[in-house]
């Protein structure tokens, strides 16, 4: 779809997409977040999606790495043990099934302040039409301050 949208015959390769984004200061990514807002506001209208309310999955994955790439650490890793990681929290809508945030993290447990950091920029991507937000994680989110925000 994307390829046809751009006019052109195949794109580049993931990793180059990646370094891109990584290049882009900090305020190029909020941006692109709030970009990614409104584009999902104006599809859900142009597709009549009036969802009331949502539920939101959140939940942390492990990616495996091999070498010594920055913020990497040895933690919670069942595939394979003792070998360093990232840990990223990504968040879907369940009834959608999009992404609508995540963040990259280092191997270690998200702390309590990181958890609340990160359900309060999704709330914040969340559409206006929705007006109740119900959230599932695991025990791992389980603590004071997620259960607050």
């Amino acid at each position: 779809m994307l390829t046809g949208i751009l006019q052109v015959g195949t794109l580049p390769p993931q990793c180059t997409f990646w370094r891109f984004l990584t290049s882009l200061p900090v305020t190029v990514a909020q941006q692109l977040l709030k970009l990614q807002r409104l584009l999902r506001e104006r599809v859900w209208e142009a597709a009549n999606v009036r969802l009331p309310s949502i539920t939101l999955d959140t939940d942390t994955t492990v990616h495996t790495l091999y070498g010594r790439q920055m913020g990497a650490r040895k933690s919670y890793n069942p595939k394979n043990k003792g070998k360093k990681s990232y840990q990223p929290i990504l968040t879907f809508v369940a009834e959608t099934r999009e992404y609508i945030g995540g963040e990259l993290r280092n191997g270690d447990r998200p702390t309590g302040a990181q958890i609340a950091r990160h359900l309060e920029a999704v709330f914040a991507a969340v559409p206006r039409c929705v007006r109740r937000i119900f959230a599932r994680a695991d025990a791992g989110f389980y603590c004071w301050d997620a259960v607050q925000a």
